[in-house]
């Protein structure tokens, strides 16, 4: 590398170093799992991309386009880690043990059970029967324990659209699963 591609480099990790910083500590305190090592280094390839991207001739400054490269690589780092968390089963074989008896007999009859997994296979085809936007902001909501805000940013689309969605996608499901859980049959 040059003598003026490490300056440049310098001053780069000088003016958004602290930023980067600040951003994956602000998403470390929302979702407390993340690995502040892994959201820094997520952060510093945002800001490689954000270089590489960057048009002037869009009329958006370098510090805002950058701010939302760095956040969107954080947060795709974190919905990957997510997704292979989700994939991994860790169950306290005790705490099953314990939570499914009470002094040697169990707390719930096996017919509460089946209906218990009825529900959960009817609440994963209602899931299933939505528009993807709709699903997809669920899942961002529920799984990834996002706001609005941070939803709409990264769909790209309105905050207030949002949570339009959210609530559209929460009617449907429960138009859905009403009768079904009341007894009806569809």
């Amino acid at each position: 590398m040059s003598e003026l591609s490490l300056q440049l480099n310098e001053d780069l990790r000088t003016l958004y170093g602290g930023w980067i910083k600040r951003t994956a500590l602000y998403l470390k305190v929302r979702m407390p799992w993340a690995d502040l090592d892994e959201l820094l280094q997520s952060g510093a390839i945002g800001m490689l991309e954000a270089l590489k991207r960057y048009d002037t001739s869009h009329g958006v400054e370098f510090a805002a386009f950058a701010a939302r490269r760095i956040r969107g690589a954080m947060i795709d780092s974190l919905r990957r880690d997510g997704m292979r968390r989700r994939g991994e089963c860790q169950l306290d074989t005790e705490l099953v043990d314990s939570s499914n008896f009470h002094n040697g007999t169990a707390r719930e009859d096996p017919l509460s059970h089946l209906l218990r997994a009825d529900s959960r296979a009817a609440l994963i085809v209602a899931l299933q029967s939505l528009p993807p936007l709709e699903y997809r902001v669920l899942t961002l909501h529920f799984y990834e324990e996002m706001n609005n805000r941070e939803i709409a940013a990264i769909l790209g689309i309105s905050e207030g659209y949002a949570s339009r969605v959210r609530k559209r996608a929460l009617t449907s499901l429960a138009v859905y699963l009403t009768p079904q859980f009341n007894g009806e049959t569809v």
